[in-house]
């Protein structure tokens, strides 16, 4: 078999290692291994979120996290370190409270601890490495509902403080100073982390905080944020080194001896770690590991079409030969089928749905939710925005000329009379005019003639008048008796000597519908301006509720006023946006413990849906949602239930679970019908369960 040889490496392949970093909040992986004597990071999964209590939740954000950070990585790692919060920590072993999770963990995962760190304390040691001395710094880690505060000096913690949030940060990290006692100077450095967020808004409050006059800060401090991945990135590589240490490899960079070993957390191998009285295990020492056979079987396969081997000068050594090259391709090929094959088995189930309406206390002094409570922490904000919009009129008016002219009015009194500019005089059809200017007109006068007649001949005087409306219906002809409006036609009329000139035609004009449809356009246009500028300042699981009463345009401008003739409108105006923000994951806290009471045995929630906030009034938010509920199952017995059989069999298996609907099911890589099983190892099945559609 020496024509073997030339495919089989020599050179070890790097044992690649889990780092999982748990906080109350988020979960987040990275695989991370040893070359050269260096810890480094091979890949990163992305940052979950978690409720903090609900063990089940856990276990699906780190699944998740764990999965994005090993796609790809063959073979998966199994060794894990943990970096866990101080309060998880008691004197350097992991607290009782919390041991009974971390094994519950490990034992749904399948992965195999080999120690923790304190994610303080990696910080700390990675920004030593990365900075290249000893730091001296205020470390701040936020929540959204505290913030944990370590003071530091040249690299050691002098103390912690955790503190309330009450919206001021530059408040709550001076309560926090100010309980370190015989502390002469501060380091003029504050260092804020969390995995992730925007820290801009935490920032412009600290920077704004007079803190030379408060506390004992040489100048003013500098304020500075760390990237979201530094808490795993720190886990992975100043953890990491302690932890490879432990297992007996050459790390060329000093490191202090790691914090805890996989004993130290609780896995005793046949026994349960709540019952274990817990001692640090000192790491065995271990020989030099062999380089491990690496076969390169790609290189291999192409090859055997080329090779041709003279069975004459072999004799009777060939079938030996080609049995051996034989028995290793098919040992190759039945490793890679235990081994490689992956699957995904996402199984729906019909879920029950329970209806629930709440009302929700919405507290800007709240600093966290209270379990069994109706009080939702909540920030108030405003955004100032302004802008602009236009839009086509949709009304009409009649526009053109009013009718002028001249008129006789004649007088029959017998005294004179002065009429003013502005008279109305009315004609057929209910049309009005208008003297132009103040008129006066002669009294009456008598004649007598040879027979004793008397002749009586009113007094006239000749004046203009213009229509009071426009259109040609007020062109009149010659001769048209027209009345006073306020006089009695017996004492006084007018004949026009012809009126022209009036005219009439329809054009666009702006109506009331244009300027209440362009407001509201702008209104809605400037609400989303404002929620989109201040998104960029919340964190991911911040939302916003609009408190819809208070949002309208001021300093509106109109182009163009109602009943204006005009082809389009124009608006500018400013709002002064009014927000109450929220985290989703204290209302979804909210929302479990309100419907707690009505889920029945063996059932969690799965997710809500329908979630209708009402109107926000008076700080009281009412609520409607559903919860929809799915059976609580054991996924590490279905796995091995899974594991190995044909998919038409994993159907027959999976209708024997309680309101099961269906199932999808991916293998992959694909092989041929024969071979096409459910992968043998479980840490190869993924597994995910969602409500029927």
């Amino acid at each position: 078999m020496l024509f073997l040889k030339k495919f089989i490496s020599q050179e070890p392949k790097l044992e690649q290692f889990f780092a999982l970093n748990l906080s109350e909040e988020k979960v987040q992986a990275a695989v991370w291994t040893v070359r050269d004597g260096k810890t480094e990071i091979v890949k990163l999964g992305q940052s979950e979120t978690w409720d903090g209590k609900n063990q089940e939740e856990l276990l699906k954000a780190a699944d998740q996290t764990l999965t994005a950070a090993s796609a790809g990585i063959k073979p998966e790692p199994s060794g894990v370190i943990f970096g866990l919060p101080d309060g998880w920590v008691e004197k350097d072993a992991v607290s009782s409270e919390k041991k009974p999770l971390m094994k519950y963990l490990c034992d749904e995962l399948e992965l195999k601890p080999i120690g923790f760190v304190v994610t303080d304390t990696a910080i700390i040691a990675y920004l030593k490495i990365d900075e290249g001395t000893p730091i001296s710094a205020i470390l701040i880690q936020l929540s959204s509902s505290e913030i944990n505060l370590i003071l530091v000096k040249q690299g050691k913690i002098v103390g912690s403080q955790l503190v309330g949030r009450s919206g001021d940060l530059g408040a709550d990290a001076e309560e926090g100073l100010s309980r370190f006692d015989k502390i002469d100077t501060l380091p003029a450095r504050i260092v804020l982390y969390n995995g992730g967020g925007d820290f801009e808004e935490d920032k412009q409050q600290l920077l704004s905080f007079d803190w030379e006059e408060k506390l004992p800060f040489i100048h003013f401090p500098k304020v500075e944020s760390l990237d979201s991945a530094i808490t795993i990135r720190a886990v992975a590589l100043a953890g990491g080194s302690e932890a490879a240490q432990s297992l007996g490899m050459e790390i060329k960079t000093p490191a202090a001896k790691t914090e805890a070993t996989a004993a130290a957390l609780g896995f005793v191998s046949g026994k349960d770690a709540a019952e274990e009285e817990i001692t640090p295990a000192v790491p065995e020492e271990k020989p030099e590991p062999k380089p491990k056979l690496k076969f390169n079987w790609q290189p291999f396969a192409a090859s055997l079409k080329k090779i041709k081997i003279p069975l004459p000068n072999f004799g009777a050594r060939w079938p030996v030969l080609l049995g051996g090259g034989l028995v290793a391709l098919l040992i190759i090929l039945g490793l890679a089928y235990w081994y490689v094959p992956k699957a995904r088995v996402v199984f729906y189930l019909e879920a029950q749905v329970i209806n629930q309406e709440l009302e929700i206390t919405l507290d800007p002094d709240a600093t966290s939710v209270v379990a069994g409570g109706s009080v939702l922490p909540v920030q108030l904000v405003t955004k100032a925005v302004s802008g602009s919009q236009s839009a086509p009129a949709t009304g009409t008016k009649i526009i053109g000329d009013p009718a002028q002219g001249g008129v006789t009015i004649y007088n029959k009194t017998a005294d004179s009379k002065t009429f003013a500019a502005g008279t109305v005089l009315l004609g057929g059809d209910n049309l009005a005019f208008s003297l132009d200017e103040e008129t006066t007109v002669a009294s009456r006068s008598a004649t007598e003639d040879s027979e004793g007649v008397i002749t009586i001949t009113p007094g006239k005087a000749d004046a203009k008048i213009t229509a009071g409306n426009i259109g040609p219906d007020s062109n009149l002809a010659a001769e048209t008796r027209l009345s006073f409006k306020q006089f009695s036609e017996d004492d006084y009329y007018a004949k026009t000597s012809g009126l022209a000139g009036g005219t009439a035609r329809e054009v666009k004009a702006v109506s009331q519908e244009d300027l209440d449809n362009l407001a509201a356009a702008l209104t809605a246009d400037l609400i989303d301006q404002a929620k989109a500028e201040l998104g960029q300042s919340l964190g991911a699981d911040q939302k916003v509720i609009e408190t819809k009463d208070k949002l309208s345009l001021v300093d509106k401008n109109f182009s163009t006023a109602e009943g204006e003739a005009a082809d389009e409108l124009s608006l500018t105006g400013r709002l002064d946006y009014e927000g109450i923000v929220y985290r989703q994951t204290e209302l979804d806290l909210l929302l479990k413990e309100a419907v707690k009471t009505k889920i029945p045995e063996n059932f969690l929630i799965s997710e809500f849906s329908g979630v209708e906030p009402g109107e926000v009034k008076e700080m009281i938010l009412p609520i409607s949602y559903e919860a929809k509920l799915l059976p609580r199952l054991d996924l590490a017995e279905i796995k091995k239930n899974l594991r190995g059989r044909y998919p038409e069999k994993v159907e027959e298996y999976l209708n024997s679970l309680p309101q099961f609907v269906s199932a999808d099911i991916v293998i992959s890589p694909k092989l041929p019908k024969v071979l096409k099983t459910l992968p043998r190892l479980t840490k190869n099945i993924n597994l995910e369960i969602k409500p029927a559609p």
